[in-house]
């Protein structure tokens, strides 16, 4: 049998992080569902060695999932596994890769650039994997280097960081659309009352966490605001993790913007509303994805966050039409025994390019290594190709097609030179404690 380390080109050191073969079903505390939510909770891994039918065997294929399972990220790594491992279970009770059972071995990044490329490591020379789910913008660019000389297939539901914008395609792809689409979605929405259903905002200051996973939106943000027109009043870097940010604040106010964009972590965020509210800042907020959540108007303060806005990717209308995010949702409650919480969809759409392109892979009788994935990871995105929308309808009709063109429930996963997708985001407002949407702007307006 073919071994993969023969292949690795470098020696990897001890690694840090945790790594376990897993199976079946996981439950959480948290209670978001798909439009948010976070579990800070630790997520620390044991090992286990178990399958669907509670056995491994040395014929098995591994496949890495890099996220963060403890730490303040933890929430992220908890939101993800669980939808990877009810694919994971499907494969293989579908008779899993020619015959091979699919096992999980749980890497954890910790949030940490350092931790994680030490656990991506353990995943590539220890683990051997065929491919990667992960990991996020927080720890990418630590690791995409690893990536690329080791030829791992790598599909991350979360990394929308523009680091990748101009870097990934030849084995680093992404099922959540770039950081630079969602930068500009927000400025056409405030410069388009349209959208937004309260102004036209000529004027705006902008609050960015100093961190990767936050600064990635700043430049999208800021160029395409003034592209559109507008005026930037100032632009505050903020330290991550402060017990509370009333300077920030204040010299937001000396500016009089009437919107401020928000970029940070759902804790900070909320101590920079409770900061607004002290100080009675009267202009509007827009935040993005990880506080458009129904735990952030929970625990941030009524009089600042009503009306404020959010923005979300859009529900791919072809997949609602059919009934396929319902069932989704109906699946994953049923496995896990709660909602489905944020990248859950995204994490669907790319085990099941990973599982597409493994099973590829077997039927041309080429051996499953990563370097033999990779190369069929197009090959189950082609947009020439017969139309599929999961695992188990890819796998019956890939004998008599050369190629498939895998549509998701984010979308058509077409991936361009750079492997990103496109895709529409949606305007939302808070409205008495919960999010609405208001607009969509599809992704021919970004």
């Amino acid at each position: 049998m073919y071994s993969m380390i023969q292949r690795r080109k470098f020696v990897a050191g001890t690694g840090a992080a945790t790594v376990a073969a897993l199976a079946g079903c996981s439950g959480s505390s948290d209670t978001g569902d798909e439009s948010g939510g976070e579990n800070t909770a630790a997520g620390g891994a044991e090992t286990t060695t178990n399958e669907s039918d509670g056995e491994m065997t040395a014929e098995a294929i591994p496949v890495g999932v890099l996220l963060p399972f403890s730490g303040e990220y933890a929430w992220v790594g908890e939101n993800v596994l669980p939808v990877v491992r009810m694919l994971a279970q499907e494969i293989n009770e579908q008779g899993g890769i020619n015959d091979r059972q699919i096992t999980l071995a749980q890497g954890d990044t910790e949030g940490s650039p350092s931790a994680s490329l030490s656990a991506a490591k353990k995943l590539i020379t220890v683990e051997n994997v065929a491919g990667i789910i992960g990991p996020t913008s927080i720890t990418m660019s630590a690791v995409f280097d690893l990536f690329q000389t080791n030829e791992v297939p790598v599909v991350t539901p979360t990394a929308g960081t523009t680091s990748l914008d101009d870097r990934g395609g030849e084995y680093v792809f992404r099922t959540v659309p770039s950081d630079a689409l969602g930068g500009r979605a927000i400025a056409r929405a405030l410069r388009n009352e349209r959208y937004n259903n309260i102004a036209s905002y000529s004027d705006m200051a902008l609050m960015v966490g100093n961190k990767e996973v936050f600064q990635s939106f700043k430049t999208p943000i800021k160029s395409s605001f003034a592209e559109f027109g507008g005026t930037i009043t100032e632009t505050i870097n903020f330290k991550t993790g402060k017990a509370s940010y009333e300077s920030e604040m204040q010299t937001v106010m000396n500016t009089d913007p009437a919107v401020t964009v928000l970029v940070g972590s759902k804790d900070d965020s909320i101590k920079i509303m409770r900061a607004a509210f002290q100080a009675g800042y009267e202009g509007n907020w827009y935040v993005t994805q990880d506080q458009t959540t129904e735990v952030f108007l929970n625990e941030a303060p009524e009089e600042v966050t009503n009306n404020i806005l959010g923005l979300q990717s859009a529900t791919y209308q072809a997949a609602e039409e059919k009934g396929r995010i319902e069932r989704f949702k109906q699946r994953v409650q049923e496995f896990t025994g709660s909602e489905p919480r944020l990248f859950a969809r995204n994490a669907y759409d790319a085990m099941n390019v990973l599982g597409l392109a493994m099973n590829v892979t077997a039927a041309a009788d080429n051996k499953i290594t990563s370097t033999n994935v990779a190369d069929n990871i197009r090959t189950v995105t082609d947009p020439s190709g017969a139309v599929v929308t999961d695992y188990t309808q890819g796998a019956s009709t890939i004998d008599d097609q050369s190629t498939l063109d895998y549509r998701g429930l984010i979308g058509p996963i077409n991936f361009d030179e750079h492997g990103d997708v496109s895709s529409p985001f949606a305007i939302m407002q808070s409205k008495d404690g919960s999010w609405a949407e208001t607009a969509v702007i599809p992704a021919s307006e970004l």
